[in-house]
């Protein structure tokens, strides 16, 4: 149900950001990965908290590693984390055929026994959503979702023209894939 949740968040973004390419292409499509990386300061083995240090920013946060958090033993001040965030979205003129219910997958990985801590994750949503209205006065498109839901979501105003041309009815097919990486690094010896 989480993953649907944020399945029909991203739909109502997709359905605006994606629509002005679609007048043209009938498709639209935007990735994004985002990297960052840390430092540990500290592990507290007991709690499971790491304190880390922002690699950029320098800003210091505590974070808990979960029981699914293999070999945390491993892990010492200095050693080095980074995280990769990679998001795909995909918005086309859905078939007439499409019958519009959510797919879903994912899968998931994590390090061996021994080895660093480390894992991955992937999951992927798509779905056909069906435009209800756009309000030119307010900015606001209305959209239906296949389980019934009506969403509402802000169009930018770059894409307030194109919304304003689309008409109701219109059948979005929309596909999310998310997915992350983490790994540590341990300090070079010296």
């Amino acid at each position: 149900m989480m993953r649907m949740t944020h399945a029909i968040a991203a739909v109502a973004a997709l359905l605006l950001v994606g629509c002005a390419e679609m007048r043209q292409n009938r498709s639209a499509s935007e990735e994004t990965l985002v990297t960052a990386s840390a430092t540990v300061e500290s592990v507290d083995q007991a709690t499971r908290q790491v304190t880390l240090r922002d690699d950029v920013e320098g800003s210091v946060f505590t974070v808990t590693a979960g029981p699914e958090v293999r070999n945390l033993a491993q892990v010492s001040a200095g050693d080095h984390v980074q995280i990769d965030y990679y998001r795909s979205l995909a918005v086309a003129m859905a078939d007439p055929t499409d019958s519009g219910e959510p797919l879903a997958a994912a899968a998931g990985a994590r390090a061996p026994e021994g080895a660093m801590p480390g894992g991955a994750a992937v999951a992927s949503t798509s779905m056909v959503v069906t435009l209800i209205n756009y309000n030119a006065n307010t900015g606001i498109a209305s959209f239906r979702t296949p389980d019934g839901l009506t969403r509402q979501t802000a169009v930018r105003p770059d894409l307030r023209t194109f919304a304003q041309s689309l008409s109701p009815g219109a059948r979005v097919l929309v596909s999310v894939t998310e997915a992350v990486a983490v790994t540590v690094t341990p300090v070079p010896a010296t």
